[in-house]
C-alpha cells in the first residue's frame, strides 16, 4: 500500500507523520527544530532525521511544510538533495499550508485565524492561497497574545506616566514581573522575547474582572473585523468555512464566542470547523490533492 510522510516543521520542533492513503497514521517521530532562517545545517539535520526513521520503498512522496520557508537558500537544490538521497517525490511549502489544508474542505472557501503569540489571517479559495495580516510584534500585533499583553503594559504606562492608581490586575502582574515604575516595565518590554510578553497572556486572563473582560473583548473585535474583511475582500457571498486556531484563541476566556458573536450579529455566513486536526495532517491533504486529483 502506498504511503505518504507528512512533516510540520517549526521553530521548537520537527514533527513527521507516516500515512497511509486513506489518511490514518501508522508512525510518528519528533526531531529538533527545523527553522532554516535561525541555522540551514540543524534544519536540514532535523528533516533527514524525521525522514530516516519513517522512509520506506512504499512511500510514494514527503510533504514538508518549513518555518522561515523564505529563508531557504536554495529550495530547488534542497528538494532535489532529498528526492536524490530518499528516491521519491518531495514538496517544500511554508509552514502556513499544513495547517491551513488540514481544515481544507473542497466544498468552501476556508478562512484560516491564527491568534496565538502571533497573528495571521488566511484564505483560501478556488485554490488560491492570501495572507492577511501578520505583520509582527514591531507593527503591534493585534488580535494576538502578544497584542493583549501590550495593551495592558500601554494601559499601565498611561497611568504610572499620570500617577494614576493601578487596577488590581494591572497592580497585580507588575509586582509579579517585580516592576515598580515606567522605566522600569519600558525596559522590560524592550528586553524580552515577544513570546515571554505573550505567555503572560494566561497570567492576565486568569483573573476574573471588567477590566480583563474589556480587553479580551478589544482583541475579539479586531480578530472579527479582519475575518469580515477578508470575507470582503474574497467576494464570499455565501456560506464559508471558519477556522479559528492559536492558543490566545482558544485559551482566553470568551475570546472565541466574542467573534462568532460578532460575526453572527452582523449576518456573516460561516460554518465553523469543529474537527480540529493537527497542521501536520495538512501534508497528507496537500498529497491527496497533488495534480488536481486524489488517489
Amino acid at each position: 500500500m502506498n504511503k505518504i510522510i507528512s512533516i510540520d516543521g517549526g521553530g521548537t520542533k520537527t514533527l513527521g507523520v507516516l500515512y497511509n492513503t486513506s489518511g490514518d497514521e501508522l508512525k510518528r517521530t519528533t526531531k529538533g527544530s527545523s527553522n532554516f532562517a535561525v541555522s540551514v545545517d540543524d534544519a536540514y539535520q532535523s528533516l533527514k532525521g524525521v525522514i530516516d526513521e519513517l522512509i520506506s520503498e512504499d512511500v510514494k512522496s514527503i510533504q514538508i511544510g518549513l518555518s522561515g520557508f523564505s529563508m531557504i537558500p536554495n529550495l530547488d537544490n534542497l528538494i532535489k538533495s532529498l528526492e536524490d538521497l530518499y528516491h521519491t517525490h518531495v514538496y517544500i511549502y511554508p509552514d502556513a499550508y499544513l495547517g491551513l489544508y488540514s481544515a481544507y474542505d473542497p466544498l468552501l472557501p476556508l478562512i484560516y485565524v491564527v491568534g496565538g503569540t502571533c497573528s495571521i489571517v488566511y484564505s483560501l479559495v478556488d485554490n488560491e492561497f492570501n495572507r492577511y495580516g501578520g505583520y509582527g510584534h514591531l507593527f503591534g500585533d493585534p488580535g494576538s497574545a502578544y497584542g493583549f499583553v501590550m495593551d495592558v503594559f500601554l494601559d499601565c504606562l498611561k497611568k504610572l506616566d499620570n500617577q494614576k492608581r493601578l487596577n488590581k490586575v494591572q497592580a497585580d502582574l507588575l509586582k509579579h514581573l517585580n516592576l515598580r515604575t515606567n522605566q522600569e516595565l519600558i525596559g522590560y518590554a524592550h528586553k524580552v522575547k515577544k513570546q515571554e510578553i505573550a505567555g503572560l497572556a494566561r497570567f492576565i486572563t486568569s483573573y476574573t474582572h471588567t477590566y480583563v473582560d474589556q480587553k479580551i473583548k478589544k482583541q475579539a473585535m479586531i480578530i472579527a473585523k479582519s475575518i469580515e474583511q477578508v470575507a470582503k475582500a474574497q467576494r464570499i457571498q455565501n456560506n464559508f468555512l471558519l477556522a479559528l486556531r492559536g492558543g490566545f484563541l482558544e485559551s482566553a476566556p470568551n475570546l472565541k464566542e466574542e467573534v462568532l458573536n460578532y460575526l453572527n450579529k452582523k449576518e456573516i455566513k460561516y460554518i465553523l470547523n469543529r474537527d480540529i486536526k493537527e497542521a501536520v495532517y495538512g501534508g497528507y491533504m496537500l498529497s491527496k490533492l497533488s495534480k488536481g486529483k486524489e488517489f
